[in-house]
């Protein structure tokens, strides 16, 4: 038993690289405060991401809407990122790597190829998204994140 209890202290844990999921939601926001304060404690690379799943109704002309969409909503996203940028400089961190992409997969299975793909070691996420109570009937990303990640997930409320 002692040498077990003695090889646990000895793994170090490294935190090289934070995911953050941002979908504007205040939750997710303050997801981000979590993340910027444990990079910076951590000398830690920071991940933001938004993924967009699907095309919201009354994008009429698929040949088009798909393009559209994206650019409709690529300013918003841009801010969210600005808040974290914001959050990560007051901090002294420089370096947000930002992304944004499209994916058919659900938003649970884009994070966490996301996460695989860039060998993240801890996401920091929101428990609520933007989508609120419908979101949570229906199962929420968070829980999926947390049921499914190769990694540490931190649940922020």
């Amino acid at each position: 038993m002692n040498s077990e209890i003695k090889s646990i202290e000895k793994e170090k844990v490294q935190l090289r690289k934070i995911l953050i999921p941002i979908d504007g939601s205040q939750y997710s926001l303050k997801a981000a405060k979590y993340a910027v304060r444990i990079a910076k404690d951590e000398s830690a690379q920071l991940f933001c991401i938004h993924c967009i799943v699907g095309i919201p109704y009354g994008y009429i002309n698929p040949a088009s809407s798909t393009d559209q969409y994206y650019e409709d909503i690529k300013d918003k996203v841009e801010s969210w990122f600005d808040e974290v940028r914001l959050l990560a400089k007051v901090e002294g961190i420089i370096e947000l790597k930002t992304e944004t992409f499209m994916d058919p997969h659900p938003v649970i299975n884009s994070i966490l190829d996301y996460a695989i793909s860039r060998e993240i070691d801890l996401i920091v996420i929101g428990t609520k998204g933007r989508t609120g109570l419908k979101r949570f009937l229906m199962g929420s990303v968070a829980n999926g994140v947390v049921q499914h990640a190769h990694c540490p997930v931190l649940l922020v409320r």
